[in-house]
């Protein structure tokens, strides 16, 4: 069987690696002179920063870095909240603790009646109570506290406002576990040089990757894949799709008219190098879900240097990174120099419009009969100890049914 990746982010390095590791002849498209996607690190001088992917929860991950002798540590991270005037505040005020707690248990019951909907690795059949936005679900069962814990974490990785995000993708990705682990602080699994370095070890078993080829068009043609570049073209058994394609690129009308109504959000992340010592993750209140805004910082130190690395919406200008800038130095923060700013496009979904109760399923029946297959974030959720599980259960099928 021969097989073509096209997106070389975790998810198509991981696809590739599998296949490879089971004697299958591989072919990794990249349109980028680089390949990671998210998982992006920068090096200087013994310090390493994350540009992209951060952390994980999940303990699946630590399979992987074991099998690929990637170096990991699981630590606390402590965090803050600021407001409008950069003062310190609680995340949640202390007398509302027991509502809070109330709350996290209606929220557990009421989430048992959808378990068929968002128990599943992957996007699949919707229940329609959650194609509302988050906020009406929230406001509907009367959860008002339980909206200022989750609101964080929703903006500041990318995923929205809760008035934009819909419900569906709100518990996909921060389920009744994943809740209660930023409630409690549990320990986050990080890369020790960064998850550039579990890109590059995926990368070292893989024959064929391509730099710098964008993908032109897809077709089946008589059983097999056409995957056509400006460069030429190669015939696949099976084509594993792993990114956001332009338009008309597939050759196929579902997976086309996907193409054509997913959206992703402009995240920007700038790095600066602080004098600062003694700083810790900050979130910031005011700002959460707000375009062209800062949402959160975190920290590295390393080698005697502090280097902090910001999260806003927006795209990258001048304007938005000024106004980033400023909140720092408002917040107390000594600013020697930006170092770096990097414009993202995360969270592929499907706005409150196009999003219907059967459209992930319409796709899930097409992957069975379709030698094109859409995997990683495209079909869920976008966590990297998720997307583990859900690349690995798709590469699982694939073999099996091969044999």
């Amino acid at each position: 069987m021969k097989v073509a990746v096209i997106g070389a982010g975790f998810s198509g390095m991981l696809a590739a690696y599998l296949l490879e590791k089971k004697g299958i002849d591989v072919t990794v498209y990249e349109k980028e002179d680089v390949i990671g996607g998210h998982c992006r690190t920068m090096s200087s001088n013994h310090v390493t920063t994350e540009l992209g992917t951060i952390f994980s929860f999940s303990h699946h991950l630590k399979a992987l870095l074991i099998e690929l002798q990637v170096p990991y540590t699981e630590r606390f991270t402590y965090r803050k909240f600021i407001d409008e005037h950069y003062h310190s505040v609680e995340h949640v005020a202390r007398d509302q603790v027991p509502l809070l707690m109330n709350e996290l248990g209606a929220l557990e019951a009421i989430l048992e009646t959808y378990t068929d909907t968002l128990s599943t690795i992957n996007y699949g059949l919707i229940h329609e109570d959650l194609l509302l936005p988050l906020c009406q679900f929230l406001r509907k069962h009367e959860l008002t506290v339980l909206c200022q814990v989750i609101a964080p974490l929703l903006s500041s990785f990318g995923f929205g406002s809760v008035c934009d995000t819909q419900a569906y993708y709100a518990f996909k990705v921060f389920n009744i576990e994943t809740i209660h682990s930023f409630i409690k602080g549990d320990k986050l699994l990080f890369i020790n040089q960064g998850t550039s370095q579990l890109i590059k070890a995926l990368g070292q078993t893989i024959t064929d990757i391509r730099y710098s080829i964008e993908v032109k068009n897809v077709e089946v043609i008589d059983k097999r894949v056409k995957v056509e570049t400006d460069f030429g073209c190669d015939s696949y058994d099976k084509v594993l799709i792993t990114t956001k394609l332009p338009r008309d690129v597939i050759k196929d009308d579902l997976y086309n008219r996907l193409m054509k109504k997913i959206d992703t959000n402009p995240f920007l992340i700038c790095a600066y190098e602080v004098a600062n010592k003694d700083l810790v993750t900050t979130y910031y209140k005011a700002n959460l879900g707000k375009k062209d805004q800062l949402q959160f910082y975190h920290v590295s130190r390393q080698n005697h240097r502090t280097v902090l690395v910001t999260y806003a919406y927006g795209s990258l200008c001048k304007a938005t990174i000024n106004g980033i800038t400023e909140a720092l130095t408002s917040s107390g923060i000594d600013v020697k120099h930006l170092i770096t700013a990097k414009q993202w496009y995360i969270f592929p979904h499907l706005n409150e419009e196009n999003l219907t109760t059967h459209f992930y399923e319409d796709i899930s029946q097409r992957q069975k009969v379709s030698p094109i297959n859409l995997i990683g974030s495209l079909v869920s959720k976008p966590e990297i100890g998720n997307l583990y599980i859900s690349v690995k259960n798709a590469i699982d099928e694939l073999l099996d049914l091969n044999e």
